[in-house]
């Protein structure tokens, strides 16, 4: 179920309307739009991180965006890597064995 402005203001503290509005012209939050911006969990996560972030952590406007899209990244490897390791455990128990024996080997140098 998609939240409201007023839905996301009310469950995030510090924020307003005003400012939630600004996070989405500056492009940090993108709701679905159909008619009325359509606000999803993470839209609203994002919002209460992005305060953390400014008010909290004393991060300026011009280090959110460079922080989020760090964060971003950073999810997106996440889900890459939770891929990869699926497919390997669906390998045959000795392929599973060779390629772990490779990270490791790896790892050492």
């Amino acid at each position: 179920m998609m939240l409201t402005e007023e839905d996301v203001v009310a469950r995030v503290s510090r924020l307003t309307v005003t400012r939630l509005r600004v996070f989405v012209s500056q492009g940090l939050i993108k709701p679905e739009d159909g008619g009325h911006p359509g606000y999803s969990e993470a839209d609203l996560a994002r919002a209460a991180l992005i305060c953390n972030l400014q008010d909290e952590m004393g991060f300026n406007e011009d280090d959110v965006p460079v922080l989020l899209s760090l964060i971003d990244q950073i999810h997106g490897l996440r889900a890459e890597l939770r891929g990869i390791v699926e497919a390997v455990e669906a390998l045959p128990p000795d392929v599973r064995a060779t390629v772990r024996l490779r990270i490791e080997q790896r790892r050492r140098g």
